[in-house]
């Protein structure tokens, strides 16, 4: 069961990570465009910048969350040998 989990989550992390791509790439096509005299304004570039880095800011909390799952596993099982030993 928690490999199930865990492949859902990695598969999620991964279409997360593709959106975002398309996301940068689109934003960067419309900087050039606002650049070279495009239709975007100068609002709507920061408008898009600032939801890529709330996207980004996402992908971290989630890696930050899994992080301290597998250190509480970690830390868990460090107690329970020391336990085993003493």
């Amino acid at each position: 069961m928690v490999e199930i989990i865990d492949d859902l989550q990695e598969i999620i992390k991964i279409i997360v990570e593709i959106i975002v791509i398309i996301i940068m790439i689109y934003v960067g096509y419309q900087v050039l465009r606002a650049i070279f005299g495009g239709t975007w304004t100068t609002e709507n570039i920061i408008i898009a910048g600032m939801g890529i880095i709330l996207t980004g800011m996402f992908v971290i909390v989630g890696f930050l969350i899994n992080q301290g799952h597998q250190i509480g596993e970690m830390k868990g099982k460090l107690e329970e040998h020391v336990r085993k030993h003493k």
